[in-house]
């Protein structure tokens, strides 16, 4: 199992990055293709009109030959000589010309075309990888205790300790799976939105982890107006606050402080978790939506989440219409401010 992650994780990361340059030069070579032929049909019609037309007043010429027109009618006879004798090489160099400044905005439009699917496929890349690193971890850790259990007989507190540490791991392996099918679930049918007690919601996970922070030597402050609605879900809306409270809290300092405030003003409902921790690098920042990223090593040793808590919590916000921004300091602290309104 840990090879076929392994060989996974491999071919994510191996893929070819010049895919898209063959598929930009391809389109750029198949608009250029496109023009060539409408410059071409064009050129033929126009030259095959206007050799007509130039013949038709030649003819005219050679009829009236005899009749006296003046000076003017001796200098047209050779002016549309030779407009019939240049007329293919000016429409030649023209379709040149043409021809040779399609293929730069060819160029332009290819890349603008195929800019968004490469950044899909980048981000696809990226979550494969990522996603196989995650999966492969616990089951490392799962595989390397049975095979010391097996190596020789072991007491009951060995076992009961082996017992514990794969539990844990087992969990891990469990919060992943529930966190991939949230984000799965995004474009799936949901229950329609109703009117929730955002006020409650808060109020009451910031209860609940007010043991956790205990544990990890962090105070709590809220500070929660009441009877502040929204239209959402309670369960979503749970799991939000869920995500930026933990995140607040493995990644502050010791003896450190997460201020949790919710207030209403002019119909429009702010939301702000703010830490006084580590901080987020100004490069990290921009990523930090995306699944499974992490920032720097610093950060990671903080907390053992897989890198989902923050995609969910974005996905979260923009399904019940709402914005979500970040402010951060390394060595400083990070504060998230999410905006919905009222209800």
């Amino acid at each position: 199992m840990n090879r076929t992650f392994k060989q996974l994780e491999e071919w994510a990361t191996s893929l070819k990055a010049n895919n898209f340059k063959v598929a930009v030069a391809r389109l750029t070579a198949l608009y250029t293709a496109g023009v060539f032929v409408i410059l071409f049909v064009l050129t033929g019609l126009v030259y095959g009109l206007f050799s007509t037309r130039i013949g038709e007043i030649q003819e005219e010429q050679e009829s009236h030959k005899t009749e006296e027109k003046g000076g003017i009618e001796d200098e047209q006879e050779p002016l549309t000589e030779e407009l019939t004798e240049n007329l293919f090489d000016i429409l030649l160099f023209s379709d040149a010309l043409l021809l040779f400044l399609t293929v730069f905005i060819s160029y332009f439009f290819a890349r603008k075309t195929l800019a968004p699917l490469e950044d899909v496929y980048q981000k696809q890349k990226r979550f494969i990888a990522n996603a196989a690193h995650e999966l492969r971890t616990p089951l490392t850790v799962l595989k390397a205790g049975e095979e010391v259990l097996l190596q020789q007989e072991r007491t009951i507190e060995q076992y009961k300790r082996f017992t514990t540490e794969s539990l844990e791991e087992v969990n891990r392996l469990i919060g992943l799976s529930n966190d991939l099918l949230l984000l799965a679930k995004q474009t799936d049918l949901k229950p329609p939105h109703e009117r929730v007690s955002l006020s409650d919601i808060v109020r009451g996970l910031c209860e609940n982890m007010r043991l956790y922070a205990e544990t990890k030597h962090v105070e709590l402050s809220v500070h929660v107006d009441e009877h502040i609605f929204i239209l959402g879900r309670s369960e979503d809306l749970s799991r939000l606050m869920l995500n930026l409270l933990k995140n607040a809290i493995d990644y502050n300092k010791q003896n450190g402080t997460v201020r949790v405030s919710l207030i209403e003003k002019d119909s429009k409902v702010l939301l702000t978790v703010e830490d006084t921790g580590i901080g987020i690098g100004p490069k990290d920042i921009p990523h930090i939506f995306e699944r499974f990223y992490k920032a720097d090593s610093s950060r990671t040793q903080n907390a053992s989440g897989s890198g989902l808590g923050l995609s969910i919590v974005k996905e979260i916000v923009e399904d019940h219409q709402g914005s979500i921004n970040v402010d951060s300091t390394l060595g400083t602290g990070t504060v998230f401010t999410i905006r919905f309104l009222s209800a």
